[in-house]
């Protein structure tokens, strides 16, 4: 299992075992929320599924959407258990854009 860093607040999660060169980047689920639902709104819209993401529904049927893993309250508990570092500061969103 690697370790993954969210590209946006820095939180590391994964295999604590894992070395820096088995570290992968994007974002966390939270930041995901954050910052992208209005998106990920028109983009399940567009692929069939209804928009339902980041809205509560803990039991969504949609199990082949895409961004179910940052959606579900169970998935994010498992993910919150496999948390190594906590976030930093976040970047500004500019900064992110310029990398």
């Amino acid at each position: 299992m690697l370790k993954f860093k969210c590209l946006l607040c820095g939180i590391e999660w994964g295999n604590p075992q894992a070395t820096d060169s088995d570290i992968s980047h994007g974002y966390c689920p939270t930041c995901i929320r954050r910052r992208y639902t209005e998106r990920i709104h028109e983009a399940q819209l567009r692929a069939g599924y209804s928009d339902c993401f980041n809205r509560g529904h803990n039991h969504c049927g949609e199990e082949r959407c895409c961004f179910r893993a940052a959606c579900q309250d169970d998935l994010i508990g498992s993910w919150r258990k496999a948390i190594i570092r906590s976030a930093e500061v976040a970047d500004s969103e500019e900064s992110i854009h310029t990398l």
